[in-house]
This record gives C-alpha cells, sequence and structure tokens, in this order.
C-alpha cells in the first residue's frame, strides 16, 4: 500500500505548464477569471475570449485571475 507521502514531486517547469480548460468553451490555457453572474452562479474560471461575454451579464462579479505561471502547489 503506498504512503501518502510517496507522491511523486512537481517540478518547477511542470507547473509553469499546468493549463486549466474554461468552464465554458473547454479550451486549455495558462490564464482564467474567476467570475459569476446572475446566470452563472457559481464562481466559474473562464478563458479571456469568453470572459469578454461574461463581463456584460447582469450580476457580473470578478473573483481574481488563476495564472498557471504563479501558482504554487504544495507537494
Amino acid at each position: 500500500m503506498p504512503h501518502p507521502n510517496d507522491t511523486p514531486a512537481v517540478s518547477q517547469s511542470q507547473h509553469k505548464t499546468q493549463m486549466i480548460a474554461c468552464a465554458l468553451c473547454q479550451s486549455p490555457g495558462p490564464v482564467h477569471y474567476r467570475v459569476r453572474s446572475n446566470l452563472i452562479k457559481n464562481w466559474t474560471l473562464i478563458c479571456p475570449q469568453c470572459w469578454l461575454r461574461v463581463e456584460r451579464q447582469p450580476g457580473y462579479q470578478y473573483g481574481g485571475t488563476r495564472k498557471a505561471s504563479r501558482r504554487q502547489r504544495k507537494c
């Protein structure tokens, strides 16, 4: 049985390239915006292209920017 501390370490170059998919269009990318609106009730990570549409929705709220190159992961 593996021990919880036996997880492989993530190198600096690996987590710089980790990308997630946009919640709306599913395109991967290094930058996503955390937003919600009257149509998107929960906080959601979206790409810059989808953000241009969402920012005009009623009740729009911006919750921060997620950048893969600045994200620190605990190993």
